[in-house]
């Protein structure tokens, strides 16, 4: 899944034209960034369109790049920033995220890999995807886009599939990332707790010889508890792997 979340940006390193946008030199080794200039963008772009580039996507190529795992380590999480200064002088950011934390055995991003990012996140599905045409508003989009004055592009950040966090991180994804993992560890362990309580009364119930209507109806709760749903769902539910970084691993 990839998602995105903007922001005002500060301390741009941008160029003067969209004619060689910027591209920052790794944050992570082993994780290269190609740019469209770069003399093997083309092929690359070939390869994970499936032929060649659709019609629909060539004005999107400007505003994208290709990023290529050179390392041994599958990454579970990708973040490419893209900092842009519009027409009106106005800097603004965003980091596009491909997170697989939860699965990370499905991660597409194997060694030797690549995924290809566009500023305009929809023309990165169409290349996934491998389909031929976006839908109007993200064309339109795109030419809000085409009025950028500058823009620049960066490794914002990339997890391995062992949780290992790396990069600058400009957005806080990994404090956000432990949050979420954090809170949804609280929410089962309060469920299981919560299921137990539920048990325990349902079996009290079942024992009480004088309220013969109670004990029947407790023993049809107790039955619906132990094949429903609930407790398979918190049981399967899988979090995101844990993150760590500095050489501490955090749980």
């Amino acid at each position: 899944m990839i998602a995105h979340n903007a922001r005002p940006s500060g301390g741009l390193c941008v160029l003067q034209s969209l004619d060689s946008m910027h591209i920052a030199p790794s944050s992570v080794a082993d994780v290269e960034l190609i740019g469209p200039d770069a003399p093997k963008f083309s092929e690359s772009i070939t390869l994970l369109a499936g032929g060649d580039p659709a019609d629909a996507l060539q004005p999107a190529l400007p505003y994208s790049v290709i990023v290529k795992n050179n390392g041994a380590r599958p990454l579970a999480l990708l973040g490419v920033r893209f900092d842009m200064v519009s027409r009106q002088k106005k800097p603004y950011s965003v980091v596009h995220y491909a997170d697989t934390l939860r699965h990370p055995e499905k991660t597409t991003l194997i060694p030797g890999a690549m995924r290809f990012v566009c500023a305009e996140p929809s023309y990165t599905y169409m290349v996934l995807r491998r389909e031929s045409h976006v839908d109007r508003r993200s064309s339109m989009n795109l030419e809000n886009l085409a009025s950028a004055v500058r823009v620049a592009v960066s490794l914002d950040c990339v997890a391995f599939d062992d949780g290992q966090f790396a990069g600058p991180d400009s957005n806080g994804a990994f404090d956000r990332l432990q949050r979420e993992r954090e809170a949804e560890c609280a929410l089962i362990e309060e469920v299981r707790k919560a299921a137990s309580g539920v048990e325990a009364l349902l079996a009290q119930a079942i024992e009480a010889p004088d309220k013969p209507a109670r004990r029947a109806l407790a023993k049809e709760f107790h039955t619906a508890l132990a094949a429903g749903e609930l407790a398979a769902r918190v049981g399967n539910h899988r979090l995101r792997i844990a993150l760590w970084r500095d050489g501490s691993r955090l749980r």
